[in-house]
């Protein structure tokens, strides 16, 4: 049995009731008619992408409710990835599988090591990019949420406490042992990733003066473009967002 396909909408679902019809955009319209194939009166959920969802059918010149929207909570703690900026597009692909595993929050981050360093119109652009790119993840995902994507930040920049982790090979402390300690926190955990090459010596050490922790994701050394999608599962898991 397949699933009802789930479409990301511009307008808010609060106070949305059934018998409303949301307009779609031409771009959610192509997804739903020419991609996915649907015929007007196919079953469709639609989300505002802040935790409204709502289910209907597809008309016309949108999606008429069925029922009342409701609002779907956030699962807690939030799970965020601080990623230093690596070669070409591939972070395109730590969003894309970062919001397919419940990555919350996207800090892109200028690093030492960062070849790619856009600014001005050109961070503007590939902002907008990876804001597309986690829509459409999350379509695919069935997430009533998605990730924040924050500007891009130098490392002096972030706002680092005692939920951030490190990623370093050299860590001592795998990343499962740090999380339990982090049981039952409220607060968001954080896990950074340095760009090809790693973080340098000194923004590992200016990162854990200011609180964070460093650890390791395992026996092996992973690409730039997967070790956050490693950690995310880990956290997820061990941190209880599995349950949702």
């Amino acid at each position: 049995m397949s699933l009802t396909p789930l479409v990301h909408v511009d307008q808010p679902l609060a106070g949305a009731v059934a018998g409303d019809v949301v307009a779609l955009t031409d771009r959610e319209r192509h997804h739903l008619r020419s991609v996915l194939r649907l015929p007007t009166g196919a079953e469709v959920e639609v989300s505002d992408g802040d935790g409204g969802l709502a289910a209907g059918e597809l008309t016309s010149d949108g999606v008429r409710l069925h029922a009342d929207a409701v609002d779907v909570a956030r699962p807690r703690p939030a799970l965020q990835v601080a990623q230093a900026l690596p070669k070409g597009r591939k972070l395109d692909e730590v969003v894309r599988v970062g919001a397919e595993l419940g990555m919350d929050a996207l800090v892109p981050v200028v690093a030492e090591r960062s070849v790619k360093r856009p600014e001005g119109a050109r961070a503007d652009k590939a902002l907008a990019r990876w804001a597309a790119v986690a829509r459409a993840a999350c379509e695919q995902a069935r997430r009533a949420h998605r990730p924040t994507l924050s500007p891009i930040t130098a490392v002096a920049d972030l706002a680092v406490d005692d939920g951030w982790l490190v990623a370093h090979p050299g860590a001592e402390q795998p990343l499962p042992a740090v999380l339990e300690e982090l049981t039952g926190r409220r607060g968001p955990v954080t896990i950074a990733v340095g760009p090809e090459g790693g973080w340098s010596d000194a923004e590992v050490a200016a990162l854990c003066d200011a609180g964070a922790r460093m650890v390791h994701l395992g026996p092996t050394v992973l690409r730039t473009e997967h070790a956050a999608a490693a950690a995310l599962a880990v956290m997820g898991a061990a941190l209880g967002r599995w349950r949702y």
